[in-house]
């Protein structure tokens, strides 16, 4: 009698793709949940990138200085004196920022001026409000130049120590042109002060240096031409013109 043995076949029946596909898709499921569950223990994983991106773009500035009259014929209205300056500012983008500034401007009367009106001192106190785009001509990580400039208006006030009333001597001038004491002579004016308000202009151009390579802390120093519409007839002078080096801090 002959034996014949068959070794059996082994073929993989759909059942058992089935269930392959299956063991498959479970151990994808789990890793995937996994997964999940770490990046969600982890905020900074998933914080959009907007959230850590600064969005500041205000900038403020203060500073102080001097000042003196532009020209040989201001000059010898203004005596040189300080000056200072607030402002706020937005950032539109790295070159360009539009600030709303503030200004003051104290200046003595030179000796001729006081002998003319007979007093034994005076003052000028001038001051503005304007706005100035600064322009960026180079911004570099730690310095930068800039230009700036703009328009607005301004108040100038006049003082003396004493009541001006009728002690001018309207026939010594002393190097002075007669048009600057008209309304004196003319009895217009004869308190111890008086004020006027008017347009001006001014521009400049100014150099800043960072203080700590990752703030926004920064000193500044700028000259700028300032040009105020005072009034003829009367002092200080007419168009009055005055140069401001000023120094300070923007934040």
């Amino acid at each position: 009698m002959n034996l014949q043995t068959q070794s059996p076949r082994t073929s993989a029946g759909p059942r058992t793709i089935l269930f392959a596909a299956l063991a498959i898709f479970s151990v994808a499921a789990v890793s995937r949940a996994q997964q999940t569950s770490s990046s969600n223990a982890n905020p900074r994983q998933v914080a959009p990138a907007a959230a850590r991106v600064s969005t500041g773009h205000l900038v403020f500035e203060g500073g102080a200085g001097g000042n003196f009259g532009a020209g040989l014929q201001n000059g010898q209205y203004v005596n040189p004196s300080f000056a200072g300056l607030v402002g706020a500012g937005y950032k539109l983008n790295r070159r360009l920022t539009i600030f709303v500034e503030g200004n003051y401007y104290h200046n003595g009367m030179p000796s001729p001026v006081l002998q003319t009106a007979r007093q034994t001192g005076g003052s000028y106190n001038t001051f503005t409000i304007s706005g100035d785009p600064m322009l960026y001509i180079y911004h570099g990580a730690k310095f930068g130049a800039y230009a700036v400039g703009g328009g607005g208006f301004s108040s100038v006030r006049t003082s003396f120590n004493g009541p001006i009333g009728k002690t001018i001597n309207c026939r010594i001038y002393s190097g002075l042109g007669y048009k600057n004491f008209t309304n004196f002579c003319s009895g217009k004016i004869t308190g111890s002060s008086y004020s006027t308000t008017q347009a001006m202009y001014d521009f400049g151009i100014g150099f800043q240096g960072r203080l700590y390579p990752n703030r926004r802390e920064s000193l500044f120093v700028e000259s700028r031409y300032v040009k105020i519409m005072t009034p003829a007839n009367q002092l200080p002078t007419p168009n009055l013109g005055l140069v401001a080096i000023t120094g300070g801090v923007r934040w």
